[in-house]
């Protein structure tokens, strides 16, 4: 005797219901689609329902962050103030580079040599832009600490030497 018969019968809206969910469902919380037959009533009917399922002490669900999640860290004053700072010396290293890139050559004439020089002038200009716009966006949650350690990384990384060289040997002249 296979499963299929000692299966009580169905009716083809249980099929319809089965075909929509997936085992497992109820554990994590998710709500089975509804059908296109199904009125405003039944859905909030069984969004309630699904809801003292899932919790039977009568909490809200998404009181507490999954396991995965963090909190974002909340905008401080010093967090703030940081940003202005650095990002008025990322604006300040992108301006360099600017100057930079009008005042040097590549000085080649064959056009693999052009081509790789212009690309790196270009890298050279959105390279303070992206290292401040990356970590503000991946440094969300953490702390405020960590974020003005990763722009003063980039603000190392990113001088722009040739500028700098520039008003060196202007001034020692």
């Amino acid at each position: 005797m296979s499963t299929r018969d000692s299966a009580p019968a169905q009716g083809p809206d249980d099929l319809d219901d089965e075909a929509l969910s997936w085992a497992g469902d109820e554990d994590r919380g998710g709500v089975a689609p509804r059908r296109s037959g199904a009125t405003a009533t039944d859905a909030a009917t069984d969004a309630a329902s699904d809801a003292v399922e899932a919790d039977p002490m009568g909490g809200q669900a998404g009181d507490e962050p999954d396991a995965g999640q963090t909190e974002p860290t909340p905008s401080s004053p010093a967090r703030t103030a940081a940003t202005v700072v650095f990002a008025t010396l990322y604006l300040a290293i992108v301006l360099g580079w600017v100057l930079s890139v009008q005042s040097t050559s590549s000085g080649s004439t064959e056009l693999f040599v052009d081509i790789t020089w212009q690309f790196g002038e270009f890298m050279a200009l959105v390279a303070g832009v992206l290292w401040f716009g990356a970590v503000l966006t991946l440094t969300r949650t953490r702390p405020t600490l960590e974020r003005v350690g990763w722009w003063a990384l980039g603000t190392a990384i990113l001088v722009p030497w040739p500028l700098v060289f520039v008003v060196i040997s202007e001034a020692s002249a």
